[in-house]
C-alpha cells in the first residue's frame, strides 16, 4: 500500500523537478529516488536504503528538516556517486504526511545541483511565463508549463490524458502540419475560467533526424504583447532616426599628430559640409596659424593628461560669425602607444547668445541692488560740492590760498561722483568678449567702490585685503567683477534679512595667491558673518533657479551663472559654510606671470 503510494506521488512530480527523494525521517531511509538521480548519482540501490549511503551530513540535515517542515537547507549538500566523487546540491524539503496514514514521517527532498547541467529538460520552462508545451510526434502532451495549466485550469494527471488537438482549437491546415513542420498562427483561445484571449502559435519540431524521439515544442505568445512590442520598437527607431536627423554635433577621431583617422557620417552638421574633413588630413589646417595651435595644444594636453579637455573657437561662417566648441576626449586603448583622440564639435553660438543674454540679466539685477546706496553716496559730495559754491558766491573769498582750498574741495566732491557714476555705468556695459590681461588688485578696487555704499546703507562693516605678489589673470574682467558683486549682494542681504541681527555685522572681500595641485591660482574671497547655510541648501545653490529668496524676487540664476562664468575662465568657485557662523565663498582663477597667459 505504501509503495503504490510512493509510486503514484512521484508520478505527480516526475515533471515538476529535477531530482528528488522520499525520505522516512524515522527509519532514516530512503523510500523512493527519481530516476534522474538515480543515473547522475550511479547508484542501484535497492530500496529502501539507509540515506547516509547516498549523502554526508545527514544527521544536520535530517534533524533540520524535521524541526522546519518545509523549506531549504541553508548549506549545500554533498551526494555520493558510485565511484566515490562527490556532488554538491541544495536541497529543498516538503512534508508528504497528508499523502500517507500511519506513523511514518516521510519527506520529499528536491536537489538543485550546484556544479552539473540541470538533467530535467523541463525545469527552467516551469519559470516560463509563456504558457508552453511539448508533445511527442504524436500530439500526445508530454509536459506542460504551470503558466500553461493555470491558463486552462488542469492539472498535471488531467493534461498527461489529452492530446494537443484537444486542449487547443486549430485549423485543419495548422493539424495537419503541426506534426510535420515548424508553424506561426494567430489564433483565438478560451481560457478555464471562460475568458477569450488572443495567442501567436509558435511550434519547433526537435529531434528532425531521429523520426522515433521527434517532440514538438509549443508556445503560446500573448498577441496584445507583440502587438506592443513592435510598437516600442518602432517608436524608438522613430527616435533613434529624429536623434540623428537633429543632432547638432560632429565627431571625427584623430591621432596625435592631428590627423582625421575616422569622420562620422554626420551631414546635418554645417561645419563639416563646408569644411569637407576627410581622413587623412590635419584636422585644423583650414584654421590660421594662431588657432591652429591653440587647437593643438589642447590635443596635446588631453593625450598627455588622458583628460578631457574643451577648447573655444569663433569662426566665420557664410559670413556669420560662429562660436564652435570641441571636446577633446582621450580614446584608451590596450596598447599605450596606440594614442587616439576623438573630438566632438559642437555650435554653440545660441547658447553663448543665451548666455551672454543671462549674465546682461544678472547685471542689471545687481545695478538695482546697488543703485539706491551709490545715490546717497552721490548727493553727500553732491551737497558738500554746493556749499562751497554757496561760499564762494556768498562771501566772496578775495584770499587766492584759501579760494583755492574751496576749489580743490568742490573738485574732489565733483571726481568723487564722477568715479562713482563712471563705475556704475562700466557695470552696465557690455563687455568685450575678448580676453585682457589685467591685475586683479583692479578688479578688487572697481568692486569695493560699488558695494562698500551698499554696506555702509545696511549698516555693515565692510573691509577687504590683497595678498603680497599677486600675478596676473587673463579674463574678461567684467564678468569676474560681476560675479564678485554678486556674491557681495548675496552676503548683504544674507545678514540684512538675518531674524536676530548680527550686532557686528561684516563682509570682507580678499584676494590671494594660491599654489594648489602643481598650479599657480589668485582666489578671490567673499566672507560675511552671517546666518550660514544647512548642508541640504548648500548642495543645491549653484542649481539654475534655485533660490531661497523666491518671495522676495530672488531668480535662483545670481550662482548658477557665476559659476558657469569662471569654469569658462578655468577655474573653480567653492562655498565655505558652517550654520549661525557665516558663509565664505572662493574663486579660484588661473594666474599667469605675463601678458601672453
Amino acid at each position: 500500500m505504501l509503495e503504490t503510494k510512493i509510486l503514484k506521488l512521484s508520478q505527480l512530480l516526475s515533471h515538476s523537478a529535477n531530482g528528488f527523494l522520499f525520505v522516512d525521517l524515522k527509519s532514516q531511509n530512503v523510500l523512493y529516488c527519481h530516476d534522474d538521480l538515480k543515473e547522475l548519482l550511479d547508484t542501484n540501490q535497492t530500496f529502501p536504503f539507509p540515506i547516509n549511503l547516498l549523502a554526508d551530513q545527514t544527521d544536520d540535515l535530517l534533524f533540520f528538516i524535521k524541526k522546519n517542515q518545509n523549506g531549504i537547507y541553508p548549506s549545500s549538500v554533498s551526494f555520493k556517486k558510485a565511484n566515490e566523487e562527490k556532488i554538491q546540491g541544495n536541497v529543498r524539503f516538503s512534508s508528504a504526511q497528508e499523502f500517507f496514514e500511519g506513523t511514518t514521517e516521510i519527506y520529499v527532498l528536491y536537489v538543485d545541483w550546484k556544479t552539473i547541467t540541470e538533467t530535467n529538460p523541463f525545469k527552467q520552462t516551469d519559470e516560463f511565463e509563456i504558457p508552453f508545451l511539448k508533445t511527442d510526434s504524436f500530439g500526445n502532451i508530454l509536459y506542460a508549463n504551470p503558466r500553461f495549466l493555470d491558463f486552462f485550469s488542469l492539472t498535471i494527471d488531467q493534461i498527461r490524458k489529452k492530446s494537443v488537438f484537444e486542449i487547443l482549437s486549430l485549423t485543419e491546415g495548422a493539424k495537419q502540419n503541426l506534426l510535420k513542420e515548424n508553424i506561426k498562427e494567430n489564433l483565438e483561445i478560451q481560457s478555464g475560467f471562460g475568458e477569450k484571449q488572443k495567442f501567436q502559435l509558435q511550434s519547433f519540431i526537435t529531434n528532425q533526424k531521429n523520426p522515433t524521439n521527434q517532440e514538438i515544442t509549443i508556445l503560446l505568445l500573448d498577441l496584445s504583447i507583440i502587438q506592443n512590442a513592435e510598437q516600442t520598437i518602432k517608436y524608438g527607431e522613430d527616435k533613434l532616426r529624429t536623434f540623428f536627423a537633429t543632432i547638432n554635433n560632429g565627431f571625427v577621431i584623430v591621432n596625435q599628430e592631428a590627423i582625421i583617422l575616422e569622420v562620422a557620417p554626420i551631414f546635418k552638421f554645417l561645419l563639416f559640409q563646408l569644411l569637407a574633413f576627410e581622413v587623412g588630413e590635419n584636422i585644423f589646417h583650414y584654421f590660421d596659424l594662431e588657432l591652429k595651435t591653440k587647437l593643438t595644444s589642447v590635443l596635446l594636453e588631453s593625450i598627455q593628461s588622458q583628460t578631457i579637455q574643451v577648447a573655444e573657437f569663433d569662426f566665420l561662417l557664410l559670413g556669420e560669425e560662429k562660436t564652435f566648441e570641441i571636446k577633446y576626449i582621450p580614446v584608451r586603448r590596450l596598447n599605450p602607444n596606440d594614442k587616439k583622440v576623438m573630438l566632438v564639435f559642437s555650435d554653440i553660438t545660441e547658447a553663448k547668445r543665451l548666455d551672454r543674454q543671462l549674465i546682461e540679466s544678472m547685471k542689471f539685477a545687481s545695478i538695482g541692488e546697488i543703485a539706491a546706496g551709490l545715490a546717497h553716496e552721490i548727493n553727500n559730495p553732491l551737497q558738500s560740492a554746493l556749499l562751497y559754491l554757496e561760499d564762494l558766491i556768498t562771501v566772496d573769498e578775495t584770499d587766492p590760498i584759501e579760494r583755492r582750498d574751496i576749489l580743490k574741495k568742490i573738485e574732489s566732491a565733483n571726481l568723487r561722483i564722477r568715479d562713482l557714476v563712471k563705475a556704475l555705468l562700466d557695470l552696465g556695459r557690455m563687455e568685450s568678449p575678448n580676453r585682457d590681461f589685467v591685475s586683479p588688485y583692479y578688479i578688487l578696487v572697481r568692486t569695493s567702490e560699488l558695494v562698500e555704499v551698499s554696506c555702509r546703507k545696511k549698516n555693515i562693516q565692510f573691509s577687504r585685503h590683497a595678498g603680497p605678489n599677486l600675478p596676473g589673470i587673463f579674463v574678461r574682467w567684467q564678468e569676474i567683477e560681476q560675479v564678485l558683486i554678486n556674491c557681495v549682494v548675496n552676503a548683504i542681504n544674507a545678514l540684512s534679512e538675518m531674524e536676530i541681527p548680527r550686532e557686528n555685522p561684516k563682509i570682507e572681500l580678499g584676494i590671494d595667491f594660491v599654489k594648489s595641485q602643481k598650479k599657480d591660482w589668485v582666489v578671490f574671497s567673499v566672507e560675511d558673518n552671517g546666518p550660514g547655510i544647512d548642508d541640504e541648501t548648500l548642495e543645491k545653490v549653484f542649481l539654475p533657479l534655485f533660490t531661497t529668496r523666491r518671495n522676495k524676487q530672488g531668480t535662483g540664476l545670481g550662482l548658477s551663472i557665476s559659476k558657469k562664468i569662471i569654469a569658462e575662465h578655468g577655474g573653480e568657485i567653492y562655498m565655505k559654510t558652517k550654520e549661525g557662523v557665516g558663509t565664505k565663498v572662493e574663486i579660484f582663477l588661473p594666474a599667469h606671470l605675463d601678458e601672453n597667459g
